[in-house]
């Protein structure tokens, strides 16, 4: 375990949270491990996009935005008649075409991520808060449909951890995230070889989109719930 290089910050976590459980016996009380899943369980699936799009040389400032525009998709969606199920999925599609445009733009036109993204981000911003008139929905779906999608902190938990298990697997087990890191590692060498970089930075932006538009759908659900 110790030539992992996540050993270092697994490390680090088991040594402050004997720091604070020494310095207060509720630390790991069942109660506040939810308050902090509460709090950390969609930046994690948040965190787990962007890590993506970081390993193979890009950045997304979007991604926050795009956390809390497509909430307001599924709810209307939904309102609209549609399921909870197609509404989620057509919400998911949306934060994918964000990622498509932010993908194109920077690789198709050269423009630089942090513009480009910086740029939707605002865009994002700006409609959220127009369809939403400033304020807040709370979508409603089955008891079991809402527990299943963060209901519950341990669900949430759950989320958190499959999605970073799976994309751990796919950084260092597929040839997808080889090629992600050798595009990150060395852009021009990468493609010499043969990898379609500009096909592997453009689908790491949509799966950074849709995995900050599924952070949206687990707190809203969370919030319905509450």
């Amino acid at each position: 375990m110790l030539r992992w290089r996540e050993a270092s910050i697994l490390l680090a976590c088991v040594l402050l949270a004997a720091y604070f459980q020494s310095t207060n016996p509720s630390f790991l009380s069942v109660s506040n491990i939810k308050n902090l899943i509460d709090f950390t369980a969609t930046t994690a699936i948040i965190a787990a996009g962007e890590v993506m799009v970081l390993v193979c040389g890009e950045l997304d400032l979007s991604v926050g935005m795009v956390y809390a525009l497509v909430p307001f998709i599924m709810h209307f969606a939904a309102a609209d008649g549609l399921p909870s199920g197609a509404a989620i999925v057509l919400a998911l599609a949306a934060a994918g075409l964000i990622g498509l445009i932010n993908g194109a733009i920077t690789t198709l036109l050269s423009v630089p991520a942090f513009v480009t993204t910086l740029g939707t981000m605002f865009l994002i911003n700006g409609l959220t808060l127009t369809i939403s008139g400033g304020f807040p929905v709370e979508p409603h779906a089955a008891a079991a449909f809402t527990t299943a999608l963060g209901g519950i902190a341990w669900t949430r938990l759950a989320w958190a951890l499959t999605i970073a298990i799976v994309l751990q697997f796919v950084l260092n087990r597929t040839r997808f995230g080889l090629h992600t890191i050798a595009t990150g590692g060395n852009l021009v060498a990468a493609a010499e070889v043969g990898i379609k970089v500009t096909s592997i930075k453009i689908r790491n932006f949509v799966l950074c989109s849709i995995l900050g538009g599924f952070a949206g759908v687990i707190e809203r659900r969370a919030g319905t719930s509450r």
